[in-house]
């Protein structure tokens, strides 16, 4: 019979099989497209690092097509497993078809369902209410994951649906780097909405 591992190392490994660009990353440059409900704006950006600067787009579009690029770039960034959520208690609180679930006395009082060594689903609480994200499928890279669809749903301190949002990221392999070339999003809330972010012509810094 094959024992099972303590759950902080099950965490951990679910946790550092996934895709991270190094901490010098120099960032990159690229022409910039969003779809928002249908109509296109055209830009570029420029990221130094893990920090996105959206050029040509302004208001409400240079906003949003910013903040999903820091997103995307944010969770490549590299973070020792034992510096994040490593350093809180966890226990098992449950088995079943989600896979192992732990919960992690963190200040969001995360629980989060490992399974077949990859993360399955997360769940965090914060004062504004809680989320899940269900993560559906990955791509592989090598021997590294990387997200490819997966869904956010919204809660309130109640409990009561807010919204549920479905990602797929799209990744190119760029030089020696993993990075985003599209994101698509479609929103169900109070009204149906869908964005494409659509970044080309990919250019590493030097």
């Amino acid at each position: 019979m094959v024992e099972t591992p303590p759950v902080w190392v099950l965490l951990k490994r679910a946790r550092e099989r996934i895709y991270t660009l190094p901490p010098d990353f120099p960032g990159f440059r690229a022409r910039l497209g969003l779809c928002l409900d249908g109509v296109w704006y055209v830009g570029a950006v420029e990221a130094e690092g893990f920090a996105p600067k959206v050029l040509g787009l302004f208001g409400e579009a240079g906003a949003i097509a910013e903040k999903e690029l820091a997103s995307l770039l944010g969770h490549r960034r590299p973070a020792p497993f034992e510096e994040g959520e490593g350093r809180y208690p966890m226990r098992l609180f449950a088995e079943g078809p989600l896979g192992t679930g732990i919960a992690l006395e963190d200040p969001f009082r995360s629980r989060i369902w490992v399974k077949e060594g990859r993360l399955a689903l997360i769940e965090r609480h914060l004062p504004e209410g809680s989320f899940r994200i269900h993560l559906e499928t990955w791509r592989e890279v090598g021997e590294r994951l990387l997200p490819h669809r997966f869904l956010l749903v919204h809660r309130d301190p109640r409990g009561h649906l807010l919204k549920v949002e479905r990602f797929r990221d799209e990744y190119a392999q760029v030089g020696p780097y993993w990075l985003p070339v599209e994101r698509e999003v479609v929103v169900e809330g109070e009204g149906l909405g869908v964005l494409v972010l659509r970044l080309e012509e990919v250019e590493v810094k030097g």
